[in-house]
């Protein structure tokens, strides 16, 4: 359904109607709010569409559109169902004075009593709408690796972070994270250096480095490298190495293909497909833990210190 120049009002009454004709409201696990431009919005909505075969939910999908114009305008579009899935979606598309206030829009849109996750793509410092989309939510979903200076953005990151926020960039290193925790199983001695074939603009390189000198207390080196990913959702790693105490050395190495290798002294070559995942099937992950991570937020401390002291004249 297509409303032009609406009002909050008039929406609800739309989504109200078609809950109606399928015989009432259905079981919603959350509201997600997800702000974008014109471009992206038909990538937002397959990802979208594909998180909602977990978690059925209330989308409301925000997207700026003439921030200039003198006069404020809301048009929108009320779906149940159809092309997003087992989805509640409204579309807003937002003119003028409009944007700014994006809470006072969205808040008498939100499902009563289930979460309420915010996620972009966009870096909605752009629009000046960083405080709307916190103020509200329960969780925040950020893809730094989409800002024009992916690293700079994790870092503003990591200096305003609050409990509930996260990014897509994390859950793209989840995979390797359980593949190195696996190839440690067994390993007695101490840890003494990391080298990361990564490159070095990837956020997601820069979070695997923090998490490691979180949890091994060694400081990895990342060595600048082209990565070749058959895949964006993947991060741009290649390879991380470890050497040990008494020289013993292990790296898994992940090449272009897909498939992963681990080599470890004494032991045979282990073998494993690492493949890209989609921005659906990210954001699924996602959408599984709502509550605060404070292991992201230990990460990020980290990330901010080696960023600083890095950057520190």
């Amino acid at each position: 359904m297509h409303l032009k120049d609406t009002t909050t009002g008039e929406i609800m009454k739309a989504l109200g109607g078609l809950l109606h004709e399928v015989g009432g409201t259905s079981s919603l696990a959350l509201n997600l709010v997800a702000l974008t431009t014109e471009d992206e919005r038909e990538e937002v909505e397959q990802a979208a569409s594909q998180a909602a075969q977990e978690h059925p939910y209330r989308l409301i999908m925000a997207i700026p559109r003439d921030v200039d114009a003198a006069e404020p305008r809301i048009d929108a579009e009320v779906t149940l169902g159809e092309r997003l899935g087992a989805a509640e979606a409204i579309i807003l598309r937002l003119d003028g004075p409009t944007t700014p206030h994006l809470t006072s829009i969205v808040l008498p849109m939100l499902a009563p009593d289930v979460p309420v996750v915010t996620w972009w793509l966009l870096d909605p410092v752009k629009f000046h709408l960083e405080q709307e989309l916190r103020g509200f939510a329960d969780r925040r979903i950020t893809y730094t690796a989409r800002a024009a200076d992916p690293v700079a953005s994790l870092h503003r990151r990591a200096q305003r972070y609050v409990p509930g926020d996260t990014d897509i960039c994390w859950t793209r290193i989840s995979l390797w994270r359980s593949l190195i925790a696996s190839a440690f199983d067994g390993v007695s001695h101490k840890v003494e250096s990391i080298d990361i074939r990564a490159d070095r603009q990837d956020p997601s390189a820069q979070l695997m480095a923090a998490w490691l000198h979180t949890r091994l207390g060694v400081a990895p080196k990342i060595v600048d490298t082209k990565v070749e990913r058959n895949s964006e959702h993947l991060p741009a790693i290649a390879s991380v190495a470890f050497t040990m105490a008494g020289g013993e050395t292990m790296e898994i190495e992940r090449m272009p293909d897909g498939e992963t290798v681990l080599r470890q002294a004494g032991l045979p070559k282990r073998r494993q497909s690492l493949q890209g995942r989609t921005l659906g099937q990210l954001l699924a992950e996602e959408l599984r833990h709502l509550d605060p991570d404070p292991a992201y937020h230990r990460v990020l401390e980290t990330f901010q210190a080696r960023f600083d002291e890095a950057e520190a004249p």
